[in-house]
């Protein structure tokens, strides 16, 4: 709550020697303040009409409490913003924590065609998986911003899948990216541009997380985006399926259920997929993709 505190104090600061109307903070303000008053008597609260009005009494008390809870309010706009954290909290996750890109892994198969803005070709992506088995990419800034592919990209969460391409359903030219279990919002949005990709393919665990995650995606991309299937799954889910991974995510689970309705009515399989779950009461990790089906 200091950060509560950092703001009432900065305002009152600012209007000393006036004061300020509680009506204009917030109740969390006006509780920081009124605990402040008592502890060190260096505010007043007065009543004042129908409410009541914050003051200071001792600027001095003030100040070095202000300079306690955060060093340095006065930095600047070039430095980044887990360092001005750091400056105005004493630590870098505090305030505004985000960043302004981010970074995923991603590999060719086939060499797929990416470009970039007004058709020229680039063959970089292709040459660094082959030389290097690897490349990543830098999302939600300027850079790759017009950099756009004629092929399909898949999405994969786990590392086997990134790291053997085997299972892949054809041999046509793709791009696959993993994405590490959470998929980031930057990501969908870069995804998101019509641009991009004719299609994208998830294929994650069949879990809630996974289920979730789709659904934020397909919110952005709409039909340009297809959650796939394993062959023989429901045999799979059936024979692999793990009762504790089904718990673990059953919050997520819950939750894509309740918001996805119209994409639960609008695709067969997926649906029936959901319906397996709940009566299996089990998820499948999606490296189930090399087991074979013993009939």
């Amino acid at each position: 709550m200091s950060q509560v505190l950092v703001k009432a104090l900065t305002r009152l600061i600012e209007v000393y020697p006036d004061s300020i109307a509680g009506s204009t903070l917030t109740p969390s303000q006006k509780k920081q303040l009124e605990e402040f008053s008592r502890k060190t008597q260096s505010v007043q609260v007065t009543p004042k009409g129908r409410g009541v009005v914050y003051g200071i009494l001792d600027i001095d008390v003030v100040k070095v409490t202000l300079e306690q809870l955060a060093p340095n309010q006065n930095l600047s706009s070039s430095v980044p913003q887990r360092a001005v954290n750091i400056a105005s909290t004493r630590s870098s996750k505090q305030g505004y924590a985000g960043h302004d890109v981010t970074y995923v892994l991603a590999k060719t198969a086939a060499n797929p065609r990416w470009e970039v803005s007004g058709g020229v070709l680039t063959e970089h992506l292709n040459v660094a998986t082959d030389e290097f088995g690897v490349f990543s990419l830098e999302v939600g800034g300027e850079r790759n911003r017009d950099l756009n592919t004629h092929h399909s990209i898949w999405l994969v969460e786990n590392q086997a899948l990134f790291d053997r391409l085997d299972w892949l359903p054809n041999n046509e030219p793709t791009t696959v990216i993993w994405y590490r279990g959470h998929l980031h919002n930057k990501l969908i949005e870069w995804l998101s541009v019509p641009k991009r990709a004719p299609i994208v393919y998830f294929f994650s665990d069949y879990d809630g997380v996974g289920l979730n995650n789709y659904r934020r995606l397909k919110d952005k991309l709409e039909e340009r985006t297809e959650f796939w299937m394993m062959p023989n799954w429901k045999e799979l889910l059936v024979r692999y399926g793990q009762n504790q991974l089904w718990n673990d995510t059953a919050r997520e689970f819950k939750s894509f259920e309740r918001n996805s309705q119209r994409l639960l009515e609008l695709s067969s399989a997926l649906r029936e997929l959901v319906t397996e779950m709940k009566k299996q009461g089990s998820a499948l990790e999606q490296e189930a993709v090399w087991l074979e089906i013993v009939k």
